[in-house]
């Protein structure tokens, strides 16, 4: 049986939004060409033609969000919050929600084990989320600082040296995931 996918709140809601984005824009496209259909010959009238286009669209981008949405369920899935990263207990070993400091050929980079579909470029800090089940983020996982190894990514044999391992700190975890701010503000002003 397949493992359960793993993802962070953050990227549970943004599903969720694309989907309810993606519906009241084909709503909106669906109106345009209503109103737009009141000019006559339809075979010639652009805005009724774009609008109609918009609608396939989003239909599409709709009928595609609702397959991952059905995937997931299917698979089953596990919402993890990035937050509780940040106040667990010490890690050793590379797993979901440490970071790992890692020289990967030449580079130095640190990287934040994220869920499934954490992977995008934070406008502040260093640390990159990379999602656990990616070709890096699985080969990093229960190694420990001090690892050296090599390991195929993307069809190259890589050198990986894992240098430390660590919890993230709240501002790395609200860098990462700017939407936890707000989050975060809250549980400030119910303290």
């Amino acid at each position: 049986m397949q493992e359960k996918i793993i993802l962070s709140t953050v990227s549970a809601w943004e599903l969720g939004e694309k989907f309810e984005t993606t519906k009241a824009q084909k709503n909106e496209a669906l109106r345009e060409a209503k109103i737009a259909k009141q000019d006559g010959d339809l075979s010639e009238n652009a805005p009724y033609q774009a609008a109609k286009e918009k609608f396939r669209t989003m239909g599409r981008i709709q009928q595609r969000l609702t397959r991952e949405m059905n995937e997931l369920i299917a698979q089953g899935h596990t919402v993890v919050d990035p937050i509780c990263w940040a106040a667990g207990k010490p890690v050793s070993t590379v797993e979901l929600g440490s970071v790992a400091e890692i020289v990967l050929g030449h580079e130095k980079q640190t990287m934040l084990i994220a869920g499934a579909r954490d992977h995008h470029f934070p406008d502040e800090g260093e640390v990159i989320p990379i999602p656990y089940n990616s070709p890096l983020g699985a080969v990093l996982l229960n190694h420990r600082a001090g690892d050296h190894f090599s390991a195929k990514i993307n069809g190259r044999e890589q050198a990986i040296t894992v240098l430390r391992v660590r919890r993230p700190t709240l501002v790395e975890i609200l860098n990462v995931f700017p939407s936890l701010r707000e989050q975060v503000a809250d549980c400030d002003r119910t303290t």
